[in-house]
């Protein structure tokens, strides 16, 4: 006969039912009715409560525990739990929670413990849960600690939530940058998952060229037998069963699961067939539920959308790219490469093709070239726009047979009247291949020169101060002889400037360079070896060169010079690159 307390207490919850069946008198607890009144408060408390409570009794720590607590033994812990010895039910986290009963008991101080990491076995397999509970004491008749009490929560949705948030988190920051090339994002995308309590690993595959193979581009350390690939090859081939599966996804583009491992597709911007796939194979610690695959599809979602913005932005790029450097080539005239002239061009800003340097060579017709070299503040597209104008206007001048000196007065005209183009530089010259001359005019550009018997000569004469900036005096031009085999070389500044140095040391070393380049190279070459040996691959600044070698049916020059001769003595003496130098300064010039 059971007392009328213990029928109350078990007769509306199936726990309940389930306490009321057991023969208690088989346990250490014994009959019920012999049980003190501690444990018979504690056991109608147990069951009066929807919140999860399970208590323990006796030496060996018998277990009750209501409907609550029924969730926490998982599949395969209920219904054996009841009446069975605590140790024995949790006997794969005893190690983490037994001390705390030992505490209790011995202390008879209650405990608290905030979301405490327990490794269950309570449905088939080992499992990460989360536990926020509070162990009380539990006395006799006697006031003497023969139980305790837990009042339990199971906080393992909140904490994984969390947990998992906080990685979508760091993943979008991770993946943000716009810099990145896609293998980057991947390599990015792989070292965020690796991090993660919650994924095995995570593999990213591309398509392998035309083919149907597909290569992996990142992969975590970590990575399930099923699809891993040899770790010998730095681009390998997948392999392994989900090479099947990932090669559907890539046909149809809609995402698949095989068992605890998801295969989503990475599309680029409004293309019908992806790119390629990414793999997540989620923890076995954890079940493979709804709410798992639902994590899975974020993670992979924040991927796909980092991969679609970066293809996009590339594509929008490459097109951007593309009009521009066909808006600003059309500035330019094509790069020529003659028996006569050579003509080069380097930007100091990857970005654009051109920037505010500039070029011309203009046939004249009777043997004669117009030649003109300029440079405008600034770099980029703002200043290729001044540039190319600019470019225009001198061509049009010296078709009209303006001459050097009036092409610049015009181009000052002009200048005035163009915001931004104040200060431009401008070397504008006319050879003059039936006469043997070189007539030319400065507008604070650097100074020609002239490699003549391996030994190189700087332009002086005809200086002036920059457009805009000319005085009532006017431009004046210099007229030199040139002779067979001559070299004439014509630049801008960004080929002799150096931060930290002097324009001395610059000037000087060009002249060197040029002498030792025209003794060793063709003339056609020597444009090329002057932006290798003196730029490189990083320039600071835009660059433009000129170069005309003087051919050898060239007429004699030095009969038909008029004006003053204006080659400046070997370069490199105070009569050379020193007293061009002071001349240029004495103008006020940028030079």
């Amino acid at each position: 006969m059971r007392p009328d307390w213990f029928a109350r207490a078990t007769a509306t919850t199936s726990t309940g039912s389930l306490a009321g069946e057991v023969d208690w008198s088989a346990t250490p607890l014994g009959r019920p009715s012999t049980w003190p009144h501690g444990l018979r408060a504690a056991f109608v408390l147990c069951f009066s409560t929807r919140f999860p409570v399970m208590l323990t009794w006796g030496p060996e720590l018998t277990m009750i525990y209501n409907d609550g607590y029924r969730e926490m033994l998982g599949r395969d812990k209920h219904p054996a739990a009841m009446g069975a010895p605590a140790r024995a039910v949790w006997g794969e986290i005893w190690d983490d929670i037994g001390p705390l009963f030992d505490q209790v008991l011995a202390s008879g101080r209650p405990t608290w413990t905030v979301d405490a990491k327990l490794l269950m076995e309570r449905s088939g397999y080992v499992e990460e849960t989360y536990f926020t509970f509070s162990y009380s004491p539990l006395e006799d008749d006697d006031g003497v600690v023969r139980g305790v009490l837990d009042i339990a929560t199971e906080t393992t949705d909140r904490v994984v939530d969390r947990r998992r948030m906080l990685l979508l988190s760091r993943l979008s920051l991770a993946l943000q940058d716009r810099t990145h090339r896609v293998d980057e994002l991947a390599r990015t995308f792989v070292d965020e998952v690796a991090t993660s309590a919650d994924l095995v690993g995570a593999e990213v595959w591309a398509r392998s060229g035309e083919g149907e193979d597909v290569v992996v581009v990142a992969a975590t350390a970590e990575r399930p037998a099923a699809y891993r690939a040899p770790s010998s090859d730095p681009a390998p081939t997948a392999t392994g069963p989900l090479r099947a599966v990932a090669r559907e996804v890539l046909e149809d583009g809609v995402a698949r699961t095989l068992g605890a491992t998801l295969v989503a597709p990475l599309h680029g911007p409004g293309t019908a067939a992806p790119l390629g796939v990414v793999l997540l194979e989620a923890v076995r610690t954890r079940p493979v539920d709804a709410a798992a695959l639902d994590f899975l599809r974020l993670v992979a979602a924040t991927l796909a959308s980092a991969v679609r913005d970066r293809v996009g932005h590339e594509r929008e790029v490459r097109e951007a790219r593309a009009a521009s450097e066909a808006f600003q080539l059309a500035m330019l005239p094509p790069q020529l490469t003659t028996s006569r002239w050579t003509t080069r061009y380097q930007p100091a800003d990857d970005r654009y093709a051109v920037g505010g340097d500039w070029y011309d060579v203009v046939p004249l017709g009777d043997g004669r070239w117009g030649v003109l070299v300029g440079d405008c503040v600034g770099h980029g597209l703002h200043s290729a726009a001044r540039m190319g104008q600019l470019r225009s206007a001198g061509r049009a001048l010296l078709l009209d047979d303006q001459g050097p000196a009036a092409t610049l007065a015009a181009l000052d005209r002009f200048a005035a009247e163009l915001p931004g183009a104040e200060y431009t530089t401008v070397l504008c010259g006319v050879v003059d291949e039936t006469t043997g001359t070189l007539t030319w005019s400065s507008a604070g550009h650097p100074p020609g020169l002239v490699v003549r018997d391996g030994a190189a000569h700087w332009l002086a004469g005809g200086r002036g101060a920059p457009l805009t900036l000319a005085t009532s005096a006017g431009r004046t031009e210099t007229s030199t002889a040139l002779e067979a085999s001559d070299v004439l070389v014509l630049y801008t500044d960004g080929l002799v400037e150096r931060r930290g140095e002097s324009l001395r040391e610059g000037l000087a070393r060009l002249a060197d360079v040029a002498s030792r380049t025209v003794r060793e190279r063709p003339a056609t070459e020597v444009a090329d070896a002057l932006l290798v040996r003196l730029v490189g691959d990083a320039a600071r600044d835009d660059v433009a060169v000129v170069v005309y070698a003087v051919p050898e049916h060239v007429a004699t020059g030095a009969e038909a010079v008029t004006g003053r001769r204006g080659v400046d003595g070997p370069a490199g003496g105070q009569d050379g690159v020193e007293g061009v130098i002071d001349a240029a300064a004495g103008v006020g010039g940028r030079w």
